[in-house]
């Protein structure tokens, strides 16, 4: 055994005794009240994950054991904050009307059919009548209707903004009515990311995200919160099965337990404490993977990711990237596989020039890919008027005044580190073709200052990071623009992480034309044409492509299916996993 191998297995036995769960919770619910067998038989257009159910007679998950970071103390069905508001991301607690599923497709979820108008304006649904929300009362028609009242009106949802009637068109069927072709936006953004209300308890509430109250968790999802444990960072749910959505529940009860490292969360995963890890846009280090190479029964979750680390450049009237020829240098004189082992390891993948990533919807394989040519940049610099004049061994601008690149990294609690170390990178590479370069510490200071520098366009160039749900649908673009259209303020007017100082009315037409697509044609034109501009012009770009790793346990459960980015816990685990 390994001297890794066995400090893994003493801190394990140290996290065991440390971060085991408490007796019986300190805060419990009234037990879900006995429910019908879910609903036989589908129709086109209705999700219920017959594609891959599992074999008749397969044992049930008694209580699948998830393991995440983020704190069990907040559970609020609107808020997307702490372990509950990430969970609820794979639909738990609450029941999202639509999801993404592991091919990028929208699926109905709560909804039991949709279709979009061909002029897309008009979206027609259908929805259950047989589910019931965790207090016992029953989901109605008149809460549908609420929810995408409240969400417009209360919420000031932007997706739904345009939303200007709702027609009743059957027991279970409405057709939405948009002032604008925005049908397929909000299934794409907003259906996707909106859970069903209870109207006995939100039409009481005007500000949803600071709702505090207990029953502030009841939701219509497929698993109902029955008890949680502050001091223990602990939460248990159990099964409602009248509410299952995508077939038959597998797994009868779900518990939740927050780490405060990734370290401590393998530990866990290690010595058998929990079953899988979930961790939103925040995949576990490659640096770590030793800590459980040895145990046979963990697979590690590997998986293309589809957020990036990526360069935006600050293209205010001054700013030495407003030049081309000095951005076309910058990306030949980087040292891409150092920068490619620090934020992945052996895993890192350089990438190309159209910034997302291949498991990215849309993406495009034909664009260039980056590669370091030092002499390449040296020449662009020296063709471009960037020359060494007074002989200090650094490059003066063309007109003679001082050159010095201002880097600027994201700052985030989370990835400062990687950050820093990658702008590091950078400006060692930039003095390698006699470019001076330094970090931007002003912005190190807090988030509040960082963002009023990106804001006010007073950085040359931004490390910033997309994540995987960002990447998923809106990409790495969605940092990079700095206006919104000034036709259409009804929907991007108030918009937020309006980071990008890039005032190009293409960009700018282009990257509001992925959010607001009318159709999905419409939307992977979008995403094509910003991978080509982005590979023409050099605007912005990726430092790395990625691999994710989400580990989970093999010994006692199969049926997990690893989704790109997001790992085996997510919508259809629920359906799916079965014991052994």
């Amino acid at each position: 055994m390994n001297w890794k191998k066995c400090l893994a297995l003493l801190l394990a036995a140290v996290l065991t005794l440390a971060l085991a769960a408490c007796g019986p919770a300190t805060n419990e619910a009234t037990t879900p009240s006995e429910s019908n067998a879910p609903s036989e038989g589908s129709t086109p257009g209705e999700s219920t994950g017959d594609e891959t159910a599992p074999a008749a007679g397969s044992k049930h998950v008694e209580n699948l054991v998830v393991g995440i970071t983020g704190s069990n103390d907040t559970f609020n069905l609107a808020s997307q904050s702490g372990a509950f508001g990430r969970m609820n991301y794979n639909n738990v607690a609450n029941a999202y009307f639509a999801y993404t599923n592991s091919e990028n497709e929208i699926k109905p979820y709560f909804l039991t059919s949709y279709e979009i108008s061909e002029d897309g304006k008009e979206l027609y649904i259908t929805f259950p009548l047989d589910k019931v929300w965790h207090d016992g009362q029953p989901v109605t028609a008149e809460d549908v209707q609420f929810t995408f009242e409240y969400y417009r009106d209360v919420s000031k949802n932007s997706y739904i903004k345009s939303l200007e009637s709702i027609e009743v068109t059957g027991e279970n069927s409405m057709t939405l009515k948009f002032s604008k072709a925005d049908a397929y936006s909000y299934m794409a953004n907003g259906a996707t990311s909106q859970s069903v209300l209870p109207k006995h308890i939100w039409e009481k509430v005007d500000a949803p995200s600071d709702y505090a109250a207990e029953d502030a968790a009841i939701g219509c999802g497929p698993y109902k919160l029955v008890s949680y444990d502050l001091d223990a960072g602990t939460s248990y749910y159990e099964a409602v099965p009248q509410n299952s959505y995508l077939g038959e529940l597998t797994v009868d009860a779900l518990t939740v337990r927050t780490y405060s490292s990734q370290d401590a969360l393998l530990m866990a995963l290690l010595n058998g404490e929990i079953d899988a890890i979930y961790d939103y846009a925040n995949p576990v280090s490659y640096t770590l993977l030793d800590l459980i190479s040895g145990d046979s029964n963990i697979d590690t979750g590997e998986s293309a990711y589809t957020g990036n680390y990526q360069v935006c450049f600050g293209m205010e009237e001054g700013r030495v990237f407003t030049d081309k020829a000095a951005r076309e240098a910058l990306v030949k004189c980087l040292d891409w596989n150092l920068l490619c082992n620090v934020i992945n390891g052996p895993y890192g993948q350089i990438p190309g020039s159209g910034v997302i990533t291949p498991a990215c919807k849309g993406f495009d394989g034909s664009l260039w890919t980056f590669y370091q040519d030092v002499d390449e940049a040296k020449k662009i610099l020296d063709d471009a008027g960037y020359l060494d004049v007074n002989g200090d061994g650094l490059r003066e601008k063309p007109d003679g005044s001082e050159l010095s690149v201002k880097v600027t990294p994201q700052y985030t609690s989370k990835k400062q580190e990687l950050l820093n170390r990658i702008a590091d990178v950078i400006i060692d590479s930039l003095k390698n073709v006699g470019v001076s370069a330094y970090m931007d510490t002003e912005s190190l200071q807090s988030s509040e200052i960082w963002e009023a520098n990106m804001v006010d366009g007073n950085y040359d160039m931004n490390i910033g990071y997309t994540t995987s749900g960002v990447a998923q649908y809106r990409t790495a673009f969605r940092y990079f623009v700095a206006d919104v259209l000034p036709d259409d303020t009804e929907n991007t007017a108030g918009s937020t992480w309006i980071w990008g100082t890039n005032h190009d009315p293409k960009l700018t037409e282009e990257t509001w034309g992925i959010t607001y697509a009318a159709s999905e044609a419409e939307y992977l034109e979008h995403v094509k044409n910003l991978q080509k501009m982005a590979s023409e012009d050099l605007f912005a770009f990726a430092l790395c492509w990625e691999r994710a790793f989400f580990p989970y346990r093999t010994d006692k459960y199969e049926g997990f299916s690893n989704w790109n980015s997001w790992g085996v816990i997510n919508t259809e685990t629920w359906y799916h996993v079965t014991a052994k």
